[in-house]
């Protein structure tokens, strides 16, 4: 019996694992690519990830030195400049390294502070395919920011010519990884029979990738592609298949810092850090909020109190006003706009940070049926909802016709739905027909940006917040071809106010900008953040 060939699972495709053969990434042609923000080295991670699992023998050219989280969990071995690197390029011969690259821990040759790291490349790629023409055993090279090395304008390392016609016969794989494939060498790129395409959106990368789409004609998706979600072709795919990639089991190097407001302090002479970040109280941080207009001493004049009869008797006493935060978030959204549908806008919402209901702020804090019931569903399902009809009923052959979508990738669909209680099945005749339970849900859509400023917050445990990567699926669902550019968290004031009329005892929530009692129904302030004196 014939064993089963190795495979690597570096993602899913409507919600169903994704797999190639090892031996086709091992010994093929790959390219990965894809703007800045893709996660296109988020994805090499995650096939090194693979790789490593089966047992895939490798060297990463690292340039930004953002693998060396491979080392957490795998057995490979760093070459850098840091104190973490297992092997220092200073005083090493790259040569020696090749020769014994096929028999150690894949390589991880971080040049991001190395001393000309095209020359070391060069040299430990001629020692390492010098290797493999005399033992013949499969080996990859994977390459991140190719175009340093092959460029298309510019001095070529001319191992990579060698390489990419030659090596193959030998064992000897090849995978690039580019932002800008226009700017790759193009005899190198076009042997490329693997690919895995991400976001672009400069006209030239995009010509230079038609190449690899049946008859030339690129995805309108393409230039929208949220970060980790690739078009896997070629030998990885018989026809283009939108994958999502998987979360990585070890940290990525390549991560934006998030850009928080900081507290600036005076400088101290001869204070160490240590000494400087003592602290014997909870730690403030300034974030960016709404400003409460209404001081907590004037909270009562706003509140309207009840009596214990209509026209006599005690009236309620105030026990306690309590300011908290509530956290919001504020997403722009990239729309396409016109009776023509061809010109772009970005417009703003606002939802709650913990629920995901809209948040109309006009006039005072206000909460509307919004996106709570959709957070967890992938785009494909949020389209496939709104397929659905909440006044009637519709068949699968009906949803086949109008989304041209397999009857087993919808079925699957809907079963996720109806999981969540969105859709209801039914019998009709013979037929099996599905009724959407829900509205769709509409923001109050602004044009500008809310001006928000700096504001205290008490750091405090949270509920449950609302991740931006649900949002963004939802987002794309809801409305087609738009694409969420930003979610901002920010605060607004809110009082918890305690009242008394004998033994009875309420609580109300108060806006702390309008005065206005909130509606019941409001989200509960639970997890919110105290707000600072």
């Amino acid at each position: 019996m014939a064993e089963k060939p190795l495979s690597l699972t570096i993602g899913s495709v409507d919600g169903a694992p994704f797999q190639v053969e090892a031996a086709k990434v091992a010994t093929g042609r790959t390219c990965i690519i894809g703007t800045s923000g893709s996660g296109k080295s988020y994805a090499v991670g995650v096939v090194c990830e693979e790789l490593l699992r089966s047992g895939v023998p490798f060297a990463l050219v690292d340039t930004e030195g953002e693998f060396s989280g491979l080392k957490e969990k795998y057995d490979v071995l760093l070459v850098g400049e840091d104190e973490t690197s297992d092997i220092r390029w200073s005083g090493l011969d790259v040569g020696d390294l090749a020769k014994q690259a096929l028999d150690i821990a894949p390589l991880v040759l971080d040049v991001s502070e190395a001393d000309d790291p095209r020359g070391k490349v060069s040299g430990f790629l001629s020692g390492l395919y010098e290797e493999i023409s005399l033992r013949r055993t499969p080996y990859l090279v994977i390459v991140e920011e190719a175009d340093r090395f092959i460029p298309q304008s510019g001095e070529k390392l001319p191992v990579f010519g060698e390489l990419a016609r030659r090596g193959r016969k030998r064992g000897l794989g090849l995978m690039i990884c580019t932002q800008r494939p226009s700017v790759v060498d193009k005899n190198i790129l076009s042997q490329c029979a693997n690919q895995l395409i991400g976001k672009l959106v400069i006209k030239n990368d995009l010509q230079s990738v038609s190449q690899f789409f049946p008859g030339n004609a690129l995805p309108k998706q393409l230039t929208s592609l949220p970060p980790g979600e690739f078009y896997a072709m070629g030998g990885l795919s018989p026809e283009p298949a939108r994958v999502v990639i998987r979360e990585r089991d070890t940290s990525h190097g390549g991560s934006t810092p998030p850009l928080t407001r900081r507290t600036v302090r005076k400088f101290v002479a001869g204070a160490g850090t240590a000494e400087l970040h003592k602290e014997d109280v909870p730690r403030v941080s300034e974030t960016l909020g709404l400003p409460s207009t209404i001081p907590p001493e004037a909270v009562p004049g706003w509140v309207k109190r009840q009596r214990r009869f209509l026209l006599f008797g005690g009236e309620e006493t105030i026990l306690s006003v309590q300011p908290f935060q509530r956290e919001l978030i504020e997403l722009a959204v990239r729309l396409r706009e016109g009776l023509l549908r061809k010109r772009y806008e970005t417009k703003y919402c606002t939802i709650d940070g913990q629920s995901g209901q809209f948040v109309d702020l006009e006039g005072g804090l206000t909460f509307s049926n919004g996106l709570e019931r959709l957070l967890g569903l992938d785009t494909e399902q949020v389209e496939t909802l709104l397929l659905l009809r909440s006044d009637r009923e519709l068949s699968l052959v009906d949803l086949v016709e109008k989304s041209g979508v397999s009857r087993g990738v919808l079925r699957g669909r809907i079963n996720a739905l109806e999981e969540r209680r969105l859709v209801r099945e039914s019998e009709s005749g013979r037929s099996r027909v599905f009724r959407r339970v829900m509205e769709q849900p509409y923001p109050v859509w602004r044009q500008s940006s809310l001006e928000l400023v700096p504001v205290e917050a008490r750091l405090a445990s949270s509920a449950r917040q609302v991740k931006e990567s649900e949002v963004r699926e939802v987002v794309r669902g809801l409305w087609p071809d738009s694409e969420l550019e930003g979610a901002t968290r920010f605060y607004y004031p809110i009082y918890r106010v305690e009242l008394a009329l004998r033994k009875r005892h309420r609580k109300i929530l108060v806006d702390g900008r309008t005065g206005k009692a909130l509606k019941a129904g409001v989200p509960s302030d639970r997890g919110s953040r105290p707000s600072g004196s």
